[in-house]
């Protein structure tokens, strides 16, 4: 098959329809905002065709009903300064493109991650790590494939929103551009900095310096329902989880992949641990609204191993459980505390385990799970999404990103790995028995 060529059409910045009060010019970070890499979060979404909307409509409702979403969303359309967002109005970057040379089929038959981050917005940057940082904090594109199908690719920054986020926003953007939210449609909640302490300047944070200079390589694993289902029989033991959750077993599975792939290489670490970042919102919901918008996530080392460990999947998913359970007593113990409070000692707890690690002795890894997000549900006017995509660009290395399959019952998993270990981890012979190396998109 042919490299799939993307041309752009015409760039454009989106300002909000209505100016932003003055009193909300200001917006805060928490320390979590300020402590995330300058990245971007990402998801795609795939369209097939739709006989009833022509390109120039499709374009003018995404760019009118995005101006009418930047409202709600006033910090999308600002600009980071050190610990606060300008919410000045800025603006957010469109993009149209086509594909004239490739269907939208003849593309997802094979979905290839180099062509994937084609349909992403970011080639309008200078440095994508250094406007995640500062400016343009959005930027969509939209590419029409000849057939008639269609992709919208959306970046927000890390520093300002997690997956949760990001679908907020994807959900509120597709009910302005189908007439369904109005005023009476509850906005987004911009407090993170009222739950985490707000951040400062003067907070620093252990950095991998080497983290942009290796080079990654991002492979799709899916996990079919079926596959699934035996790979969770198998994750089970009567005394340790007699039942595990599907993201448990990808999880474990996963882990045991990597510490393998990991071990056969020359430049490993001693230690390995993982990280797996929790959405709070469902763990709070009395404190934490569903549309509170931010980085509101606990991040903290969920399993680790040493030099001579072996990784045993129904250990790893007893481990996995035993930190869930933890962190829910832990919320618990604070029942009747403040948000502020209960954020306080969360952070806490994360930069006194951050601190007790270092680059040069652990190698860090995570699995974040972008499961139960209602992503497939993005309906601007012409369908369901056939396919979802979601991680972070540009990629960070030893990064494994969950989403659901289209049917809610399989995983997708977005490896990024060096080169080296991929080789190995890619031909891993236990992953192979559950997972499939990036198949067809069935549509």
């Amino acid at each position: 098959m042919e490299t799939m060529k993307v041309e752009t059409i015409s760039k454009e910045i989106i300002k909000p329809s209505s100016p932003t009060p003055n009193d909300l010019r200001t917006l805060q970070l928490s320390i979590f905002d300020h402590i995330l890499p300058p990245v971007y979060t990402v998801a795609s979404l795939f369209y097939t065709k739709n006989d009833l909307i022509s390109r120039e409509h499709t374009s003018h409702k995404l760019k009118t009903s995005l101006s009418e979403t930047l409202t709600k969303f006033y910090p999308l359309s600002g600009r980071i300064n050190g610990v606060t967002i300008d919410c000045n109005d800025e603006g957010a970057i469109f993009v149209d493109a086509r594909v004239d040379n490739c269907p939208l089929s003849g593309f997802l038959r094979c979905p290839d991650f180099e062509a994937l981050q084609q349909l992403l917005p970011l080639d309008v940057v200078e440095n994508p790590y250094v406007a995640a940082g500062t400016w343009p904090l959005l930027l969509v594109k939209a590419t029409y494939f000849q057939c008639g199908g269609m992709a919208i690719g959306i970046c927000i920054s890390h520093k300002i929103a997690d997956a949760a986020s990001i679908s907020t926003f994807i959900q509120t953007w597709a009910a302005m551009a189908r007439g369904e939210a109005g005023d009476e449609v509850a906005g987004p909640e911009f407090a993170a900095a009222d739950f985490y302490p707000p951040a400062n300047d003067a907070f620093k944070f252990p950095v991998d310096e080497q983290a942009n200079k290796r080079s990654s390589i991002t492979k799709r694993f899916v996990f079919d329902a079926s596959k699934l289902e035996q790979l969770r029989t198998k994750a089970a033991s009567t005394d340790v989880v007699a039942r595990p959750t599907r993201v448990e077993s990808v999880t474990a599975l996963l882990w045991k992949g990597l510490v393998a792939a990991a071990s056969l290489s020359l430049t490993t670490s001693d230690h390995k641990v993982l990280f797996q970042p929790a959405n709070l919102r469902p763990k709070i919901p009395s404190l934490l609204p569903e549309n509170l918008f931010g980085n509101v996530m606990f991040s903290s080392v969920v399993l680790s191993i040493g030099p001579e460990g072996e990784v045993k999947i129904e250990e790893a998913v007893g481990e996995l459980r035993k930190k869930g359970e933890d962190l829910r007593c832990l919320i618990k113990d604070e029942d009747g505390s403040s948000s502020s409070m209960i954020g306080s000692k969360l952070a806490n707890l994360m930069f006194a385990n951050y601190s007790k690690m270092s680059y040069e002795t652990h190698e860090p890894y995570t699995v974040s799970s972008w499961c139960k997000l209602p992503l497939y549900k993005a309906h601007f006017g012409w369908g369901s999404p056939v396919w979802v995509a979601g991680n972070v660009s540009p990629a960070l290395g030893n990064l494994a990103m969950l989403i659901d399959s289209k049917d809610g019952q399989g995983i997708e998993a977005f490896v990024t790995l060096s080169q080296e270990n991929m080789s190995s981890f890619e031909q891993n012979p236990e992953l192979l028995a559950f997972a499939s190396l990036n198949p067809s998109v069935l549509v």
